[in-house]
Order: C-alpha cells, then structure tokens, then sequence
C-alpha cells in the first residue's frame, strides 16, 4: 500500500495508535513483551479495534520489569513467537499513519526485530505526540521538561488510566493525539505534512 502523502487530507487517512511494553529500553540486547493498538479513523478513536498481544520470544521478564508492566512469564507463555508477533504487527501498519509516545522506543524495537538498521528508513510515516506536545512547547516559549504521556494527559483535562500497559497507553495515546491536533490546527482543516514536521522536531 502507498505511503501516505504531506498533503493529505485529514478524512483520507487512517491512523494505527501503538505501544509495546519490552523486557528493557535496548533493543539490542531486550525484546518486546506485548504490543497495544488501536485505530484513528476521522478523528474517532475506534475502540472496537482495540487489540493487546502477548509476544513469547523466549526471554526472562526480570523482577524489576515485571514489576513495571506486570507481565509474568504466566503471560507470555499464551502468547505468538517473535516472529508471528511482528508479521501481524506489520500487516496492521499498512498503509496507516503510525502514532506513538516517545515513538524512538517502538522505531528502534520495530527495526530490531526485522533486522533492519535504525537509520534505514522504513516505509512508515511516524507521528510522535510527545515530540508533537513539545513543538508546541516552544512555540509558546516553555521551559516544560516533563512529557510524561500520563502529565500531559492531566495537563489536558484527560481521564487519569492505569500506564505500563501497551493496550492502555495505546488508548491513551490516541486520546492525546486528538486533542493536540485540535490545538496545533484550530478551526482549519488538518493535513498529514505539518504533524509530521512538528514529530521530527528533535528527532535522532
């Protein structure tokens, strides 16, 4: 499927929310434990499309991350292979606009897992709404420094939700999106170009 355009309009394009929960922040060396996703479609948030996977890869979750996402080997001994994990993940992400929080950590875990180097560009347009929430920091002059999915929601007036959990962060995610797309365009009529430009802002 084509590769989504900059000037695409808003109601064309369909949007693919994601989040994983991995044993660790190094790709080289972690895994990717669960991947949440949910879907975009006209400025609705489809909860019908909501999906949460296991990924059994054969690692062992250690104390210390089982007690930040509460994943226990009980979980992952249910769930696909590395391998079914990421062919299923790809399919979702065809065609789509791929949204993440701190979208570095689903990037670099994505080109792991297909063995691709971080810097060769996949055929995926990302958008970051952390990266998103700080273009609009500097814009208005700030000196926040906290980006947290769960500080910026409740600068946002949104719903307090349990994090750590890739489904739940997905949604939650996807809420923030939708409002700070309501604050960078106003009353004009979104396009994919300048939340794309405002996602790479900063970016490695």
């Amino acid at each position: 499927m084509p590769v989504p355009q900059a000037d695409a309009r808003w109601e064309t394009l369909s949007f693919l929310v994601l989040d994983f929960e991995t044993s660790g922040l190094d790709p080289a060396n972690d895994r990717i434990l669960s991947i949440g996703h949910v879907s975009v479609e006209n400025s609705v948030l489809k909860l019908s499309s909501a999906k949460h996977i296991y990924v059994d890869g054969g690692v062992e979750v250690s104390p210390e991350a089982a007690v930040i996402n509460h994943i226990t080997p009980q979980n992952l001994a249910g769930g696909c292979s590395d391998q079914e994990g990421i062919s299923y993940l790809v399919r979702q992400m065809a065609g789509k606009v791929v949204i993440a929080h701190g979208s570095a950590i689903e990037r670099g875990f994505l080109h792991q897992a297909l063995g691709i180097y971080i810097d060769f560009p996949l055929p995926v347009v990302w958008l970051d709404t952390l990266m998103l929430e700080r273009s609009l920091a500097v814009n208005r002059g700030c000196s926040k420094k906290d980006f947290r999915l769960c500080t910026l929601r409740e600068q946002k007036g949104l719903p307090a939700y349990h994090a750590h959990n890739a489904l739940v962060d997905a949604v939650a995610t996807g809420e923030l999106f939708l409002v700070l797309v309501r604050e960078i365009f106003g009353r004009e009529k979104p396009i994919l170009g300048p939340l794309f430009i405002r996602s790479c802002y900063g970016r490695p």
